[in-house]
């Protein structure tokens, strides 16, 4: 079985930029946001997204494949002045995100490496919370998805019956 995690955030990233809401680009940073890349101005908050903690669970394989489900997890961030905000500036980036996610139409994510094709992807959990600092309120919502991987086991170069036996025979000479 092969790493999938670096893989699944990738097409994930690929997929969601841009993502934009209401006009605003809302930037996704993966683990942390680029020191380059500041938060957009979204409804008087500072927005991002943050790709986060990630898992994976064999679920099944054979002698020609394996299949395991791989989990990833968006965290969207807007952070207020005390005293103002609300949550629905990260319900509208989620219903963004999610709209993205689903206009692939019945397929799934693209990863960009042979020998893996994912079979489905499903929201699993949403969870919204607040935090309350001194200067700050930080309205949070995170978003989980499980994508059931498939990954051949068989490698890209075939030896022919023909080519095996012509080896075998010249061994013999």
């Amino acid at each position: 079985m092969k790493e999938i995690s670096h893989l699944i955030r990738k097409a994930y990233l690929d997929l969601l930029e841009p993502l934009t809401v209401e006009g605003v680009s809302i930037p996704i940073g993966d683990t942390i946001l680029n020191t380059n890349q500041p938060p957009a101005t979204y409804r008087s908050s500072k927005s991002y997204i943050l790709v986060t903690d990630q898992t994976e669970v064999e679920t099944s394989n054979n002698d020609c494949s394996f299949r395991q489900n791989s989990v990833i997890t968006f965290d969207i961030i807007c952070k207020y002045p005390n005293g103002s905000g609300s949550k629905l500036a990260t319900e509208l980036i989620s219903d963004a995100l999610q709209q993205k996610i689903v206009s692939l139409d019945g397929q799934n994510i693209q990863i960009g490496f042979s020998g893996f094709q994912v079979l489905n992807t499903q929201k699993t959990f949403a969870q919204s919370f607040t935090e309350l600092g001194e200067t700050l309120t930080v309205y949070r919502k995170r978003l989980t998805f499980t994508q059931q991987v498939w990954q051949s086991t068989i490698t890209s170069t075939v030896t022919s019956p023909q080519n095996t036996l012509d080896s075998t025979f010249d061994s013999i000479l």
